[in-house]
């Protein structure tokens, strides 16, 4: 079979959500069911610019960008040029006010679209979607043809790095117990932020106790992920959870430190076990990126550490120890885990999300 074509959105730099489609040129490189057809720019004045010109300045991968993607022309946002370019499906990494506006263009042109914008997770009628906790809401899309009047294209949100984390490292605590409440402290990557989101002053010798809105988007979106889909809505998770989310002198790597109360008592040998048990309901479907291991359980007492642990499985499996009886919870237990807040919380996650989509036969072949 031909591979999907697929066209990047947000990669000209001008945001730091550009480096999820920056990341995207090489992960799709050598992609068994993917080949990127199109680089789109987000900024009319970039169209026809050649990708070398437009991210001069503004490249934020360490490694530079690759030669035979520097001559390529950014297309507009139209139907006719993307389609004579083979696109077939778009993955976007633009900020929320601009993704509100330009995603649903292109699913209105009927693209299947896979966002990375916070502007669209929280929409009732878009599923938002760890390929391994719920892929069963991608039915939610369908209901985009009454909502929004999409005939063959869709939205699919990808959410928040720190619920990606969290979320995997919940999943087989809920499945197998149950948890009746959740106290989160995340320590949080400089590079969730963005190259120049955190000033160098403001973290030497420092922690920074608070990131804006990220608490009130790890509730709401772990809400909706955990949720239960009936008909066209998601009923949200039930379960409380507190969170105090912050920001630390490392460079890559989200930790949390999880604090929950389960529906039933276990051992921590036996959590252990259910953890590094647990390989995703997303499994049967084969992604050809996905970890051979989901959860790595380490058993050492001063692991996981992000600057240890955050390659595990390619950077897209979670690091879980420190996996110990919580006395001031019923059922309690604590736990510390540890993610790649990009290689698999934010584009490592939207990768995953376009093979789910493409192996559940939503994307609508030319």
């Amino acid at each position: 079979m031909s591979k999907i074509g697929v066209g990047l959105l947000g990669v000209a730099g001008k945001t730091p959500f550009a480096y999820i489609g920056q990341r995207g040129l090489g992960l799709y490189e050598d992609h068994p069911w993917f080949e990127v057809r199109a680089v789109i720019a987000d900024d009319p004045a970039d169209v026809g610019r050649t990708l070398g010109e437009v991210v001069a300045d503004r490249w934020l991968l360490d490694e530079p960008l690759p030669a035979h993607w520097a001559d390529v022309r950014l297309a507009p946002i139209e139907e006719a040029p993307l389609r004579d370019a083979g696109v077939e499906f778009v993955l976007s990494g633009l900020p929320g006010p601009h993704a509100r506006a330009l995603d649903p263009q292109l699913a209105a042109m009927g693209f299947g679209v896979v966002s990375e914008s916070a502007g669209l997770r929280l929409d009732d009628d878009v599923p938002l979607i760890v390929p391994e906790i719920n892929p069963g809401h991608l039915a939610l899309a369908k209901s985009q043809v009454k909502t929004r009047g999409y005939g063959k294209g869709f939205l699919i949100a990808s959410p928040l790095c720190t619920a990606v984390i969290v979320g995997l490292a919940l999943k087989p605590l809920q499945d197998a117990y149950g948890v009746d409440s959740v106290v989160a402290t995340t320590l949080q990557a400089l590079s969730g932020a963005g190259k120049s989101g955190v000033a160098a002053l403001q973290v030497v010798d420092n922690l920074l106790p608070y990131i804006a809105d990220e608490e009130e988007k790890l509730s709401a979106e772990l809400a909706k992920i955990f949720g239960t889909l009936e008909g066209d809505r998601v009923v949200p998770w039930s379960t409380p959870l507190a969170s105090t989310c912050t920001r630390v002198p490392v460079r890559d790597g989200h930790t949390a430190v999880l604090s929950a109360a389960l529906g039933a008592s276990a051992s921590p040998a036996e959590i252990a076990e259910v953890l590094g048990g647990f390989k995703g309901l997303a499994a049967e479907h084969k992604l050809p990126s996905a970890p051979a291991g989901l959860i790595v359980v380490r058993e050492e007492p001063d692991r996981p550490q992000p600057f240890l642990d955050r390659t595990a499985g390619d950077g897209r499996s979670v690091s879980v120890g420190r996996i110990r009886t919580h006395e001031a919870l019923t059922s309690g237990v604590s736990l510390v885990a540890v993610g790649h807040n990009h290689d698999r919380g934010t584009v490592g996650n939207a990768l995953l999300l376009t093979e789910l989509v493409a192996a559940a036969g939503l994307i609508d072949r030319a």
